[in-house]
């Protein structure tokens, strides 16, 4: 893939449980046309589906997934139109979902896309210098 080359798939889906297997499929297939590994796709994929059962508990309509296929890997960001007065919640970095979000990923951030909740992980490929 050359280095200038980035797509960008968006997919939203009802904030229920039920339709994450949609997005861990989506993102399967996006990081599959970017050329990561077996292993870093289904990394990839349990970190998203990580970071959707943090914002699914948020109690939005629905979460939206924006995956980046770009020089370096593969760029997520799931959002959700939950209302919370802080985001990201206080100490979130020494949970449970937080080891497992930085251990499947190259970085792993909560945020806020404009005014919603979100998180922003990024898995990097082979060429890009990712073990």
């Amino acid at each position: 893939m050359p280095s200038h080359t980035s797509d960008t798939v968006t997919i939203t889906v009802p904030a229920r449980s039920a339709f994450l297997h949609v997005v861990r499929s989506v993102v399967g297939t996006v990081a599959a046309k970017a050329d990561l590994t077996v292993d870093a796709i289904e990394d990839l994929r349990i970190a998203v589906d990580e970071a959707c059962a943090q914002l699914l508990a948020l109690h939005g309509s629905g979460i939206t997934i924006r995956i980046t296929r770009t020089a370096e890997g593969v760029e997520v960001l799931c959002t959700t139109d939950g209302v919370v007065p802080i985001w990201p919640p206080e100490g979130i970095e020494h949970t449970l979902a937080a080891q497992v979000l930085q251990g499947l990923t190259d970085e792993a951030r909560w945020e806020r896309d404009g005014e919603g909740p979100a998180v922003r992980i990024l898995k990097r490929g082979v060429a890009a210098g990712a073990p």
